[in-house]
């Protein structure tokens, strides 16, 4: 994510042909990208970190982006990742029999998920959630809805072929972001046979 200032000022001068919503998805996508691959979602506890003033100036430098940007940005973020963090752990997500009400249902959370933090590849991410359910349904084993939205994820990021240098997304702050275990997480890596580069 290494830039200079001339990097950022023809970013700021190409966002001014696009609308407003353009312009803030981007800057989100540059913010979130790098604080995925970079930061620590979590605390030692678990628990989700609080914004400090130290973590929005490194952000910034990072990413070019002004400090009000980022502060503004990440702490939205913050109180959305605790939302849907809540929402899959309440038990709120009913689960079903049926395979294609399920695969819809994943579908819908998956959208949410990018929604909140548009670090991944979404359409690229709908097919492997294809391929998932069809590989989950040969095994006859079927884990928790999180469990499948962080695999999902992970097997998106690292088969992305933009990526350089392996900077690939933490896998703490994936499993954070999705409320997945580590357990859970590789548990289902294991029986599905999918290794460290997201591949079977």
């Amino acid at each position: 994510m290494a830039g200079n200032t001339s990097e950022s000022v023809f970013l700021v001068k190409n966002l001014e042909v696009l609308s407003e919503l353009s312009k803030r998805f981007i800057v989100k996508k540059r913010i979130l990208d790098h604080f995925f691959r970079c930061e620590s979602l979590t605390n030692g506890d678990s628990s989700f970190i609080e914004l400090s003033h130290f973590l929005v100036k490194n952000i910034a430098v990072q990413t070019h982006v002004p400090n009000i940007l980022v502060l503004d940005i990440m702490s939205k973020f913050l109180k959305e990742v605790k939302a849907f963090k809540e929402m899959l752990r309440s038990g709120y997500i009913a689960w079903t029999p049926e395979r294609n009400r399920l695969y819809r249902k994943v579908r819908v959370y998956l959208h949410k998920a990018y929604k909140i933090a548009p670090i991944f590849d979404y359409q690229r991410a709908k097919k492997n959630l294809e391929l998932l359910h069809v590989l989950l349904g040969r095994k006859f084993f079927w884990p928790h809805i999180p469990t499948q939205l962080a695999l999902v994820i992970f097997v998106t990021d690292r088969n992305d072929p933009n990526l350089t240098n392996n900077h690939y997304i933490l896998q703490k702050n994936l499993r954070a972001f999705c409320s997945c275990s580590a357990y859970a997480f590789h548990m289902a890596r294991n029986k599905l046979k999918i290794n460290k580069f997201g591949k079977l």
